[in-house]
């Protein structure tokens, strides 16, 4: 579903993950069916101040007997996200969505993805996890952050992962948790090792987005890419966040993504 007005969301639940990131729960009383990979456009505040919307993506979407629950992973960096930070319960915001294309979840048996997260990028990823370890597909989860104090939601993960048999792999920058280093570095280190995947659903900072996709397109493997572009509208109106694609056209993320083959975007972005 791809909403062009705002749904009656309500806040359920505003709780701290980390000491940067929060988990801010949205109840809607009407059905919301949404993919991994997709966004939604948050109103930080009643009124036009601030007057842009800030896009967030779905870290998970479950009915309950009041309607259904929208789940999103924040960062506070700006007043904007310290307003929603403050939000109390019960109180309204409006939100649109859900907006945009999300990962390719499909797989054949025997086959396994590769699901990769740096920081907040772990929302989609999370997503992807419990929806895969519901419908019995397999993956590996490589996820990275930091330093151990901005890891988080780690019980949830490595549960989905256990479902399929999947292996869950930490990685911290400063090695205070996990294997030391980037993500994208524990990753190839399986591959080396012989490790096969179908395709790599990914999510984080530009760097570590370029990092997978030199590595995927260096090994011949499948990647969907899902890019963090500053958006304003979410709908393809105010090209803000336009991407560059392969053949050089310049699309909106929020209409053509945020999700893309690695293949379909330009040069730099796997170079």
């Amino acid at each position: 579903m791809i909403a062009r007005r705002d749904l009656a969301a309500r806040v359920a639940i505003v709780e701290d993950l980390t000491p940067t990131c929060f988990r801010l729960e949205l109840l809607c009383c009407e059905p919301v069916a949404a993919s991994p990979g997709q966004f939604a456009m948050l109103r930080c505040a009643p009124g036009l101040d601030p007057l842009l919307r800030r896009a967030f993506s779905l870290a998970g979407v479950r009915s309950t007997g009041d309607g259904t629950i929208v789940e999103m992973h924040l960062k506070e960096v700006g007043r904007g996200t310290a307003l929603l930070r403050r939000l109390a319960p019960g109180a309204p915001v409006a939100m649109l969505g859900p907006l945009g294309n999300g990962f390719t979840l499909g797989i054949a048996p025997g086959q396994r993805l590769a699901l990769v997260a740096g920081g907040i990028g772990l929302p989609p990823v999370l997503f992807a996890a419990e929806m895969l370890a519901a419908h019995g597909s397999a993956f590996d989860l490589f996820v990275g952050a930091s330093t151990a104090g901005e890891l988080y939601e780690v019980d949830r993960l490595a549960a989905a992962a256990a479902v399929v048999g999947g292996e869950l792999v930490l990685c911290t920058d400063d090695g205070s948790r996990g294997e030391p280093g980037f993500v994208t570095a524990a990753l190839q280190r399986r591959l080396d090792a012989g490790r096969a995947y179908v395709r790599a659903l990914a999510c984080g900072p530009d760097p570590m987005l370029q990092a997978l996709g030199r590595l995927a397109t260096a090994r011949g493997l499948e990647a969907e890419l899902s890019l963090e572009e500053p958006m304003a509208c979410g709908v393809g109106v105010c090209l803000g966040c336009v991407v560059e694609l392969e053949d050089g056209r310049l699309v909106p993320s929020c209409k053509e993504g945020p999700v893309f083959p690695v293949s379909r975007l330009a040069a730099r972005w796997r170079a």
